[in-house]
């Protein structure tokens, strides 16, 4: 796809692809160069196919094709009663060999990390390296979560001993309803710039919408499995960290902590970027990307 092709408008949407295998069926859309070199993509939680759309048009130009699954009980794939950062590795794989794919990088984004680190190290012949972009990292210390905005802890403790409280939350029913609202002020300014990006938001309305098609509990899920410790020593291949140093939701600690305990990692700390860069900067992960150090 040359980059005169690439479509510009924040409507626009990728075709969603539907993978069937036995009991159950999995969806992905594939963004940028579909002749590119191959990203697997694990989206955040709560997120899906769609989350890294504002990636699309540096990725096409780039030569890169992003493989974007919705994780097992979000947006249009079957749940799965696995659990842990394994859910969706079967999923993976499937697109992945019917993609003609042998090999490719790994692109987690905050909650998808866990899932990036795991199935590089279930699969490492199918992952030459990983990309974790504000990621949360299974198992990080509490003490590098102290700068995390309030109601993002309390989220994360409420899905541990109350699930369905915390499902609620997500949703944004009953009292929760205007709770990102009330919260506003908290987040850094890099991250309520986004927030009130017009385009932007318009394309991750699509994002949000199928993140809660079949409800939140898969992104509760993954908010209780990050207590859960994860031998980070285990993973061979080179992760690359991009970290915004503002960032309230995973705080730049926890990739500080991280890039102590991965064999081969590279930490690159983005001074005054928030959560959300990539949304903004999406030439910053498409670098990193191409990237191998």
């Amino acid at each position: 796809m040359s980059p005169s092709s690439v479509p510009q408008h924040g409507s626009w949407l990728p075709e969603t692809r539907t993978l069937s295998r036995p009991g159950r069926s999995a969806s992905y859309c594939v963004l940028g160069d579909p002749a590119g070199a191959p990203v697997l993509v694990w989206h955040g939680s709560p997120g899906s196919r769609y989350q890294m759309l504002p990636l699309h048009t540096a990725a096409a130009e780039a030569g890169l094709r992003l493989i974007a699954l919705d994780r097992p009980g979000v947006g249009q794939s079957s749940p799965e009663a696995a659990q842990g950062f394994s859910l969706g590795a079967g999923d993976a794989l499937a697109v992945l060999d019917a993609l003609g794919v042998s090999s490719a990088t790994a692109l987690g984004f905050s909650g998808g990390a866990g899932y990036a680190l795991a199935f590089a190290v279930a699969h490492r012949e199918r992952i030459d390296r990983v990309v974790l972009v504000c990621g949360m990292i299974p198992g990080a210390p509490r003490s590098t979560l102290r700068e995390r905005i309030p109601i993002v802890s309390a989220l994360y403790r409420v899905a541990r001993v109350a699930p369905w409280l915390a499902t609620a939350m997500l949703d944004g029913r009953g009292p929760f309803a205007r709770a990102r609202a009330a919260n506003f002020d908290a987040w850094p300014e890099a991250d309520r710039a986004v927030m009130t990006n017009e385009m932007v938001q318009q394309q991750l309305a699509a994002d949000a919408a199928e993140a809660t098609r079949q409800g939140s509990r898969a992104a509760v899920n993954d908010l209780r499995w990050y207590s859960r410790p994860f031998d980070l020593g285990m993973v061979s291949q080179p992760v690359q960290l991009l970290h915004g140093t503002d960032d309230g939701n995973v705080p730049v600690a926890v990739a500080r902590w991280a890039a102590t305990q991965l064999p081969n990692a590279a930490l690159h700390e983005l001074p005054d970027q928030g959560h959300y860069f990539a949304a903004a900067h999406p030439g910053l992960v498409i670098d990193a990307l191409r990237s191998d150090a």
